[in-house]
């Protein structure tokens, strides 16, 4: 009879400590998760030649140059995309929405070549951001580059 009350002790200890470590993990999980807010802020591009502000906006996510490294070309004008629009104040993100802990379904516009790619965000950390941009809307033919989060005061 002790045998048996000790036996069934023991598995109730158990079954309360494998209750508790799945409530840890799920609760971990669940905060560490992506918010839809995580991506707003201030980001670094890759080259480190421009900032990035991120912002909300009816639920979609979009992005605007707010610095860049040379704004003015050597005759002294602002710089200008191929088609002639200023780059400082540019929007370049347009449109993200998030799904599944990633920001989906945009557009990224590259001022340099003046041209319009598909795009996905994830975000590795709290402080970096991955971009894919790419011709298909796949992501399959394409480049990634990686922003970095400018800490604000």
């Amino acid at each position: 009879m002790c045998l048996i009350l000790l036996v069934n002790q023991f598995s109730i200890l158990y079954s309360m400590r494998a209750y508790f470590i799945f409530s840890f993990v799920l609760l971990s999980s669940t905060l560490l998760a992506q918010q839809p807010d995580d991506i707003i802020g201030l980001w670094l591009v890759e080259d480190k030649d421009a900032y990035i502000r991120i912002y909300e906006e009816n639920n979609k996510y979009f992005g605007k140059v707010t610095w860049i490294e040379e704004p003015y070309d050597e005759d002294g004008n602002p710089q200008t995309d191929p088609n002639g629009e200023p780059v400082l104040e540019m929007e370049i993100m347009k449109n993200f929405e998030f799904e599944d802990g990633e920001w989906v379904d945009g557009t990224m516009y590259d001022a340099q070549e003046g041209k319009t790619y598909y795009g996905s965000i994830e975000m590795e950390d709290k402080d970096t951001l991955e971009l894919r941009g790419s011709v298909d809307s796949f992501g399959i033919l394409g480049r990634t580059e990686t922003w970095t989060r400018i800490k604000e005061k």
